[in-house]
Protein backbone atom coordinates (compact mmCIF):
# COMPACT_ATOMS: atom_id res chain seq x y z
CA UNK A 1 0.00 0.00 0.00
CA UNK A 2 1.38 3.39 -0.99
CA UNK A 3 1.34 6.44 1.22
CA UNK A 4 -1.48 7.94 -0.85
CA UNK A 5 -3.61 4.82 -0.34
CA UNK A 6 -3.41 4.94 3.44
CA UNK A 7 -6.71 6.01 5.05
CA UNK A 8 -6.75 9.20 7.12
CA UNK A 9 -6.93 8.65 10.85
CA UNK A 10 -9.01 11.37 12.48
CA UNK A 11 -8.50 12.38 16.07
CA UNK A 12 -11.42 12.04 18.48
CA UNK A 13 -10.74 15.68 19.30
CA UNK A 14 -12.10 16.75 15.90
CA UNK A 15 -15.26 18.74 16.54
CA UNK A 16 -17.48 21.70 15.69
CA UNK A 17 -16.73 25.00 17.43
CA UNK A 18 -19.28 27.79 17.63
CA UNK A 19 -18.66 31.36 18.73
CA UNK A 20 -21.05 34.32 18.41
CA UNK A 21 -23.42 32.27 16.28
CA UNK A 22 -20.72 31.30 13.81
CA UNK A 23 -19.37 27.76 13.46
CA UNK A 24 -16.39 25.97 11.98
CA UNK A 25 -15.49 22.32 11.65
CA UNK A 26 -12.17 21.38 13.25
CA UNK A 27 -10.45 18.42 11.61
CA UNK A 28 -7.38 16.88 13.21
CA UNK A 29 -5.84 13.86 11.53
CA UNK A 30 -2.68 11.78 11.63
CA UNK A 31 -0.15 12.69 8.95
CA UNK A 32 1.35 9.18 9.06
CA UNK A 33 4.68 10.55 10.27
CA UNK A 34 4.03 10.86 14.02
CA UNK A 35 2.40 14.26 13.57
CA UNK A 36 -1.10 15.75 13.50
CA UNK A 37 -2.51 17.99 10.76
CA UNK A 38 -4.90 20.78 11.76
CA UNK A 39 -7.57 22.00 9.34
CA UNK A 40 -10.68 24.13 9.80
CA UNK A 41 -13.59 24.31 7.37
CA UNK A 42 -16.24 27.05 7.46
CA UNK A 43 -19.88 26.95 6.39
CA UNK A 44 -18.95 27.95 2.82
CA UNK A 45 -16.44 25.13 2.39
CA UNK A 46 -13.41 27.40 2.78
CA UNK A 47 -10.49 25.53 4.33
CA UNK A 48 -7.57 26.71 6.48
CA UNK A 49 -4.70 24.24 6.93
CA UNK A 50 -1.75 24.84 9.25
CA UNK A 51 1.50 24.38 7.39
CA UNK A 52 3.37 22.46 10.11
CA UNK A 53 2.08 19.35 11.86
CA UNK A 54 1.66 19.26 15.66
CA UNK A 55 3.31 16.68 17.92
CA UNK A 56 -0.07 15.72 19.44
CA UNK A 57 -3.71 16.13 18.56
CA UNK A 58 -4.25 17.98 21.85
CA UNK A 59 -1.72 20.63 20.86
CA UNK A 60 -3.46 21.01 17.51
CA UNK A 61 -6.78 21.62 19.26
CA UNK A 62 -5.13 24.10 21.66
CA UNK A 63 -3.77 26.03 18.69
CA UNK A 64 -7.20 26.57 17.11
CA UNK A 65 -8.74 27.49 20.47
CA UNK A 66 -6.01 30.07 21.09
CA UNK A 67 -6.46 31.49 17.58
CA UNK A 68 -10.19 31.93 18.16
CA UNK A 69 -9.61 33.44 21.60
CA UNK A 70 -7.03 35.97 20.42
CA UNK A 71 -8.24 36.81 16.89
CA UNK A 72 -11.88 35.76 16.84
CA UNK A 73 -13.58 32.97 14.94
CA UNK A 74 -14.07 35.32 11.96
CA UNK A 75 -10.40 34.94 11.02
CA UNK A 76 -11.12 31.31 10.14
CA UNK A 77 -14.21 32.09 8.05
CA UNK A 78 -13.79 33.03 4.40
CA UNK A 79 -16.05 34.69 1.86
CA UNK A 80 -19.15 32.95 0.50
CA UNK A 81 -18.65 31.54 -2.98
CA UNK A 82 -19.33 33.93 -5.83
CA UNK A 83 -22.37 32.77 -7.80
CA UNK A 84 -21.48 31.87 -11.37
CA UNK A 85 -22.22 34.52 -13.94
CA UNK A 86 -25.21 33.66 -16.10
CA UNK A 87 -24.17 32.32 -19.45
CA UNK A 88 -26.05 34.24 -22.17
CA UNK A 89 -25.56 31.30 -24.53
CA UNK A 90 -27.46 28.99 -22.19
CA UNK A 91 -30.74 30.63 -23.23
CA UNK A 92 -29.82 29.85 -26.84
CA UNK A 93 -29.05 26.20 -26.24
CA UNK A 94 -31.53 23.81 -27.88
CA UNK A 95 -33.87 21.89 -25.65
CA UNK A 96 -32.70 18.49 -24.49
CA UNK A 97 -34.64 15.40 -25.53
CA UNK A 98 -36.15 15.27 -22.04
CA UNK A 99 -37.28 18.90 -22.30
CA UNK A 100 -38.75 18.34 -25.76
CA UNK A 101 -40.69 15.37 -24.36
CA UNK A 102 -41.84 17.52 -21.42
CA UNK A 103 -43.07 20.32 -23.68
CA UNK A 104 -44.58 17.90 -26.19
CA UNK A 105 -46.35 16.05 -23.39
CA UNK A 106 -47.94 19.25 -22.13
CA UNK A 107 -49.08 20.26 -25.62
CA UNK A 108 -50.84 16.90 -25.96
CA UNK A 109 -52.29 16.96 -22.45
CA UNK A 110 -55.82 17.77 -21.38
CA UNK A 111 -54.63 21.17 -20.20
CA UNK A 112 -54.60 22.42 -23.80
CA UNK A 113 -57.40 22.73 -26.34
CA UNK A 114 -57.89 20.48 -29.33
CA UNK A 115 -56.56 23.30 -31.51
CA UNK A 116 -53.22 23.63 -29.70
CA UNK A 117 -50.10 23.04 -31.77
CA UNK A 118 -48.19 19.80 -31.29
CA UNK A 119 -44.40 19.78 -31.05
CA UNK A 120 -43.69 19.39 -34.77
CA UNK A 121 -46.24 22.06 -35.68
CA UNK A 122 -44.81 24.41 -33.03
CA UNK A 123 -41.31 23.89 -34.41
CA UNK A 124 -42.41 24.86 -37.91
CA UNK A 125 -44.39 27.82 -36.60
CA UNK A 126 -41.44 29.19 -34.60
CA UNK A 127 -39.06 28.62 -37.52
CA UNK A 128 -41.23 30.85 -39.71
CA UNK A 129 -41.42 33.46 -36.93
CA UNK A 130 -37.64 33.74 -36.56
CA UNK A 131 -36.93 33.45 -40.30
CA UNK A 132 -39.18 36.24 -41.49
CA UNK A 133 -38.52 39.94 -42.05
CA UNK A 134 -39.61 41.11 -38.60
CA UNK A 135 -39.25 39.43 -35.20
CA UNK A 136 -42.73 39.43 -33.72
CA UNK A 137 -43.42 39.98 -30.05
CA UNK A 138 -44.44 36.86 -28.09
CA UNK A 139 -47.71 38.61 -27.28
CA UNK A 140 -48.50 38.37 -31.01
CA UNK A 141 -47.56 34.77 -31.74
CA UNK A 142 -47.83 32.90 -28.42
CA UNK A 143 -51.67 32.91 -28.28
CA UNK A 144 -51.72 31.20 -31.70
CA UNK A 145 -49.76 28.29 -30.20
CA UNK A 146 -52.73 27.49 -27.98
CA UNK A 147 -55.43 27.81 -30.62
CA UNK A 148 -57.52 30.16 -32.72
CA UNK A 149 -59.42 31.92 -29.93
CA UNK A 150 -58.91 33.37 -26.47
CA UNK A 151 -60.88 30.43 -25.05
CA UNK A 152 -58.01 28.12 -26.04
CA UNK A 153 -55.69 29.43 -23.30
CA UNK A 154 -54.21 26.41 -21.43
CA UNK A 155 -55.45 25.44 -17.99
CA UNK A 156 -52.16 25.54 -16.11
CA UNK A 157 -52.04 23.91 -12.68
CA UNK A 158 -50.31 26.93 -11.18
CA UNK A 159 -48.08 29.89 -12.00
CA UNK A 160 -44.96 27.73 -11.74
CA UNK A 161 -46.18 25.41 -14.50
CA UNK A 162 -47.17 28.35 -16.69
CA UNK A 163 -43.72 29.88 -16.28
CA UNK A 164 -42.05 26.54 -16.96
CA UNK A 165 -43.92 25.82 -20.19
CA UNK A 166 -43.53 29.39 -21.46
CA UNK A 167 -39.83 29.21 -20.68
CA UNK A 168 -39.48 25.98 -22.67
CA UNK A 169 -41.25 27.53 -25.66
CA UNK A 170 -39.05 30.64 -25.54
CA UNK A 171 -35.91 28.54 -25.22
CA UNK A 172 -36.98 26.45 -28.18
CA UNK A 173 -37.47 29.64 -30.17
CA UNK A 174 -33.99 30.83 -29.16
CA UNK A 175 -32.54 27.45 -30.02
CA UNK A 176 -33.94 27.72 -33.55
CA UNK A 177 -32.50 31.24 -33.87
CA UNK A 178 -29.09 30.03 -32.72
CA UNK A 179 -29.12 26.98 -35.00
CA UNK A 180 -30.03 29.01 -38.09
CA UNK A 181 -27.58 31.76 -37.22
CA UNK A 182 -24.69 29.35 -36.66
CA UNK A 183 -25.22 27.33 -39.83
CA UNK A 184 -28.56 27.35 -41.58
CA UNK A 185 -27.46 24.44 -43.78
CA UNK A 186 -27.29 22.09 -40.78
CA UNK A 187 -30.64 23.13 -39.33
CA UNK A 188 -32.66 20.11 -38.20
CA UNK A 189 -36.44 20.62 -37.97
CA UNK A 190 -38.57 18.55 -35.61
CA UNK A 191 -40.56 16.23 -37.88
CA UNK A 192 -43.05 13.51 -37.06
CA UNK A 193 -42.35 9.88 -37.93
CA UNK A 194 -45.18 7.80 -39.39
CA UNK A 195 -45.61 4.02 -39.47
CA UNK A 196 -48.07 2.11 -41.64
CA UNK A 197 -49.62 -1.31 -41.29
CA UNK A 198 -47.87 -4.09 -43.21
CA UNK A 199 -45.03 -1.69 -44.05
CA UNK A 200 -41.74 -2.23 -42.16
CA UNK A 201 -40.41 1.21 -43.09
CA UNK A 202 -40.70 4.41 -41.12
CA UNK A 203 -41.44 7.64 -42.91
CA UNK A 204 -40.61 11.14 -41.79
CA UNK A 205 -43.67 13.27 -42.32
CA UNK A 206 -43.37 17.05 -42.16
CA UNK A 207 -47.04 17.79 -42.86
CA UNK A 208 -47.73 19.39 -39.45
CA UNK A 209 -44.34 21.13 -39.39
CA UNK A 210 -45.14 22.69 -42.77
CA UNK A 211 -48.62 23.64 -41.57
CA UNK A 212 -47.07 25.43 -38.59
CA UNK A 213 -44.64 27.24 -40.90
CA UNK A 214 -47.51 28.44 -43.10
CA UNK A 215 -49.31 29.68 -39.97
CA UNK A 216 -46.21 31.66 -39.08
CA UNK A 217 -46.17 33.28 -42.52
CA UNK A 218 -49.85 34.20 -42.26
CA UNK A 219 -49.23 36.08 -39.01
CA UNK A 220 -47.28 38.67 -40.99
CA UNK A 221 -48.51 38.03 -44.53
CA UNK A 222 -48.11 41.64 -45.67
CA UNK A 223 -44.48 41.75 -44.50
CA UNK A 224 -43.76 38.57 -46.51
CA UNK A 225 -44.95 40.16 -49.75
CA UNK A 226 -41.41 40.92 -51.06
CA UNK A 227 -40.64 37.20 -50.86
CA UNK A 228 -43.67 36.25 -52.95
CA UNK A 229 -43.00 39.06 -55.40
CA UNK A 230 -40.04 37.04 -56.67
CA UNK A 231 -41.37 34.12 -58.78
CA UNK A 232 -38.31 31.94 -58.07
CA UNK A 233 -39.25 31.84 -54.39
CA UNK A 234 -42.37 29.81 -55.06
CA UNK A 235 -40.09 26.91 -55.93
CA UNK A 236 -38.17 27.47 -52.69
CA UNK A 237 -41.38 27.30 -50.67
CA UNK A 238 -42.78 24.41 -52.74
CA UNK A 239 -42.24 21.46 -50.34
CA UNK A 240 -43.59 23.50 -47.41
CA UNK A 241 -46.58 24.66 -49.45
CA UNK A 242 -47.42 21.20 -50.76
CA UNK A 243 -47.39 19.64 -47.29
CA UNK A 244 -48.77 22.49 -45.19
CA UNK A 245 -51.06 24.73 -47.23
CA UNK A 246 -54.80 24.63 -46.50
CA UNK A 247 -55.67 24.92 -50.17
CA UNK A 248 -53.83 23.14 -52.98
CA UNK A 249 -54.77 22.22 -56.51
CA UNK A 250 -55.70 18.69 -57.48
CA UNK A 251 -52.37 18.32 -59.24
CA UNK A 252 -50.52 19.47 -56.13
CA UNK A 253 -52.50 17.14 -53.88
CA UNK A 254 -51.54 14.24 -56.13
CA UNK A 255 -47.92 14.86 -55.15
CA UNK A 256 -48.58 14.13 -51.45
CA UNK A 257 -50.71 11.00 -51.58
CA UNK A 258 -48.20 8.30 -50.60
CA UNK A 259 -45.91 8.16 -47.55
CA UNK A 260 -42.92 7.97 -49.90
CA UNK A 261 -43.98 11.20 -51.61
CA UNK A 262 -44.40 13.02 -48.29
CA UNK A 263 -41.06 11.67 -47.09
CA UNK A 264 -39.31 12.95 -50.21
CA UNK A 265 -40.87 16.40 -49.80
CA UNK A 266 -40.02 16.42 -46.10
CA UNK A 267 -36.35 15.86 -46.89
CA UNK A 268 -36.38 18.99 -49.06
CA UNK A 269 -37.66 21.23 -46.27
CA UNK A 270 -34.39 21.88 -44.36
CA UNK A 271 -32.80 23.33 -47.51
CA UNK A 272 -35.89 25.44 -48.16
CA UNK A 273 -35.90 26.73 -44.57
CA UNK A 274 -32.23 27.71 -44.89
CA UNK A 275 -32.80 29.58 -48.17
CA UNK A 276 -35.80 31.46 -46.79
CA UNK A 277 -33.85 32.38 -43.66
CA UNK A 278 -31.04 33.81 -45.80
CA UNK A 279 -33.47 35.66 -48.06
CA UNK A 280 -34.76 37.68 -45.13
CA UNK A 281 -31.40 38.17 -43.42
CA UNK A 282 -30.66 41.61 -44.98
CA UNK A 283 -34.16 42.78 -44.06
CA UNK A 284 -33.75 41.70 -40.44
CA UNK A 285 -30.41 43.52 -40.22
CA UNK A 286 -31.92 46.68 -41.68
CA UNK A 287 -34.81 46.57 -39.23
CA UNK A 288 -32.42 46.01 -36.33
CA UNK A 289 -30.22 48.92 -37.37
CA UNK A 290 -33.24 51.18 -37.82
CA UNK A 291 -34.53 50.17 -34.38
CA UNK A 292 -31.19 51.03 -32.79
CA UNK A 293 -31.09 54.40 -34.56
CA UNK A 294 -34.63 55.40 -33.58
CA UNK A 295 -34.19 54.27 -29.97
CA UNK A 296 -31.17 56.56 -29.43
CA UNK A 297 -31.81 58.96 -26.56
CA UNK A 298 -30.05 62.14 -25.53
CA UNK A 299 -27.56 61.81 -22.74
CA UNK A 300 -28.86 65.12 -21.35
CA UNK A 301 -32.34 66.66 -21.71
CA UNK A 302 -32.80 69.30 -24.38
CA UNK A 303 -32.49 72.85 -23.03
CA UNK A 304 -35.37 75.18 -23.87
CA UNK A 305 -34.73 78.82 -24.78
CA UNK A 306 -36.41 80.00 -21.56
CA UNK A 307 -34.61 77.48 -19.34
CA UNK A 308 -31.65 78.51 -17.16
CA UNK A 309 -28.43 78.16 -19.14
CA UNK A 310 -26.33 75.12 -18.17
CA UNK A 311 -23.32 77.41 -17.83
CA UNK A 312 -24.55 78.45 -14.42
CA UNK A 313 -25.12 82.12 -15.18
CA UNK A 314 -28.76 81.92 -14.15
CA UNK A 315 -29.83 83.67 -17.34
CA UNK A 316 -32.04 82.30 -20.06
CA UNK A 317 -30.29 79.91 -22.40
CA UNK A 318 -28.46 81.73 -25.18
CA UNK A 319 -28.20 78.62 -27.28
CA UNK A 320 -24.42 78.88 -27.51
CA UNK A 321 -22.05 76.11 -26.37
CA UNK A 322 -21.14 76.28 -22.70
CA UNK A 323 -17.44 76.69 -23.54
CA UNK A 324 -18.23 80.24 -24.80
CA UNK A 325 -19.19 81.20 -21.28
Amino acid sequence: MTEEDQPLIHSPLSQTLTRDGKSIEVHIYDDGKDGWILETVDQYGNSVVWKLPFPTDAEALDEVLITIEEEGIEVLIGQPPTPPKPNPLQAMAPLSEEEIDELGGFLMSGATSDDAMMMDCLDGFLTAIVSGPVMLSPSVWLPRVWGDSANDTPKFKNRAQADRITSLIMRHLNGIIWSLYQDADTFEPVFDVAFYKDDPHEYIDAEMWAYGYICGIKLQALAWKPFFDEPANFEVLRPIHLLGADEVTDDEEALTVTPAQRKALSKQIPASAARIYRFWQPYRRAVAERTIATSYQREHPKIGRNDPCPCGSGKKCCGAPTVVH
